[in-house]
């Protein structure tokens, strides 16, 4: 409960109470004094105060254009994931918890940390064989914070989800679900020695990539052991011109490196930052930290790669095709008044150098505006576009006349003709032929299915009119207003009786068509203001 009102108190301070009031559930409301910054300011502010779960969701929520606008995303890509160093004996305590005494595994090891981040952090140490490693701690309790941020995750989303349209629309509770497991997955040590050993199988014989080394017989789920391998960082140009590197031929090589891990192996680094890439001797691009990377399916793939090249050739339909293509439509798409948005969007860029063109920006624009069509992309997209965005603006400062649309255009011819291979054309064909096959297979079954409901008296048939409350609102206006007239009636009718008859009723001296008169005026009047007080007349 401690954490569940520390999270409250945290948006109430920071401005957000007034969700709560929305979301019809009691909490703090009271502002924090003094200026308040913009919203998508204290948003960041909000995450950074509440640590490492919010720090990494907020760097998940930055590379969704389809959810959040372009000043949350410009916003939230200045979290920054560092926090300060655990002990050295906390440390120790990790390392013997998974069966490694520093005096009996290292020949040296470093106290002082390389860096610090909030699941782990790197230090620097040699083997007792001699080599030497780069060796990253999990930070102690971590798991255990990350699960209770989690659940009141859940708690709030679902909330959201079942209270307001826009969650249900894009269906928060899978998006916490994605951001659970990728987070757990970066928790699990071992997976990320995984994820760098298929790096390192995919890129084994490519001159101008290193990956490192993973020591598996020191690699736990809270310890993993790297090979060291020292370099200089790539964001830090000052030291590669003195090392004597080109770069422009850097810039190249890691562009290559990229779109190789997209489009030929479809197993991509997620966070390419500066700080994840350094340039060894050689030239050669190393990688680092394998803790988010994405993945690319063959269908995706194709998609990505057909909205490319139609936005290089400013194929408008091109580009609309690819869209409907890649995403998923939670209604029905006018596809028209799509077509005029992204012609729209593609005059911006018409005309202008290829070298001046961010397809990482294009390509987040575009995906903010299927946001607006209710379409929704897979997350491998915005993951992708997230790294583009990433690595453009490190490029675009080795190399300013490169430019990734024009480096993007061999891979694309790459795949297309690859999809038109005799193999892979045979290969679809029959495909084709098992989809059909199938369907006319099982056809006559369905159809035998259905005249036998239909001889039974069983087959339903759901039909939704879209209207319908629209329809039944308006009866029940009009019957409410024939109700009044007919008691408005009665009543001009039963008085006008009263004054022409003027007789005595059944008990002498007793006024009972008269008190009847007036009951029925009560009546009439308690009905008429119920009917006028619903706003249904």
């Amino acid at each position: 409960m401690h954490r569940y009102r520390e999270v409250a108190n945290t948006l109430a301070r920071h401005g957000f109470g007034f969700l709560f009031d929305r979301l019809g559930v009691q909490g703090p409301v009271q502002p924090r004094r003094g200026e308040l910054t913009t919203a998508p300011e204290r948003v960041r502010l909000v995450l950074e105060e509440l640590g490492p779960t919010y720090i990494k969701l907020g760097q998940l929520l930055s590379t969704r254009p389809d959810l959040i606008s372009r000043e949350y995303i410009k916003e939230l890509e200045k979290l920054q994931d560092q926090v300060p160093p655990f002990s050295f004996a906390q440390v120790r305590e990790v390392l013997a918890a998974e069966g490694l005494v520093i005096e009996e595994h290292f020949a040296e090891f470093q106290a002082e940390p390389l860096a610090s981040a909030s699941i782990g952090q790197v230090h620097q140490a040699i083997l007792k064989s001699g080599e030497k490693v780069v060796v990253k701690v999990q930070r102690p309790g971590i798991e255990k914070v990350v699960e209770t941020d989690l659940e009141i995750l859940y708690e709030l989303v679902g909330l959201v989800q079942r209270r307001t349209s826009w969650g249900r629309l894009y269906h928060l509770t899978g998006i916490v679900d994605e951001f659970a497991e990728a987070l757990r997955k970066e928790m699990d040590f071992a997976q990320e020695g995984r994820n760098a050993d298929k790096f390192r199988k995919n890129f084994q014989g490519d001159p101008n990539v290193v990956i490192p080394r993973v020591y598996w017989e020191y690699t736990t789920r809270r310890v993993l052991v790297l090979e060291y391998i020292s370099g200089v960082k790539v964001s830090d140009f000052s030291e590669l011109v003195k090392a004597g590197f080109d770069l422009k031929r850097v810039a190249g090589h890691i562009v290559q490196a990229l779109f190789n891990q997209v489009y030929d192996h479809g197993f991509f680094h997620a966070d390419p930052h500066p700080g994840n890439i350094a340039i060894a001797s050689g030239e050669k691009v190393v990688f680092y930290d394998f803790g988010q990377v994405g993945t690319v399916d063959e269908v995706l793939k194709e998609g990505c790669m057909d909205l490319v090249m139609a936005m290089v050739r400013y194929d408008v339909n091109g580009v609309t095709r690819a869209v409907l293509q890649i995403g998923i439509a939670t209604q029905h798409v006018n596809r028209e008044e799509l077509r005029r948005d992204i012609s729209r969007l593609q005059q911006k860029y018409y005309g202008m150098p290829l070298s001046q063109i961010q397809m990482g920006q294009a390509l987040a624009e575009l995906v903010q505006l299927s946001f607006k069509y209710q379409v929704r992309v897979p997350p491998e997209l915005s993951l992708m576009v997230k790294m583009m965005m990433t690595i453009e603006g490190l490029l675009t400062r080795l190399d300013p006349g490169l430019s990734i649309v024009e480096l993007a255009e061999p891979f694309g011819r790459q795949i297309l003709r690859k999809r038109f291979t005799p193999q892979k054309l045979k290969q679809g064909l029959w495909d084709m032929f098992i989809d059909h096959f199938l369907v006319a297979r099982n056809l006559p079954r369905k159809v035998e299915t259905i005249a036998c409901l239909m001889e039974e008296g069983e087959l339903k048939v759901k039909l939704e009119h879209t209207n319908l409350n629209r329809i039944t609102a308006i009866i029940d206006v009009v019957s409410n207003r024939v109700s009044l007239s007919i008691i408005i009636a009665a009543i001009v009718v039963g008085s006008s009786l009263i004054v022409a008859t003027r007789r005595e009723g059944f008990m002498p001296g007793f006024p009972l068509v008269e008190l009847g008169f007036f009951s029925a005026v009560v009546l009439g009047l308690f009905l008429a203001y119920s009917i006028i007080r619903s706003g249904k007349y």
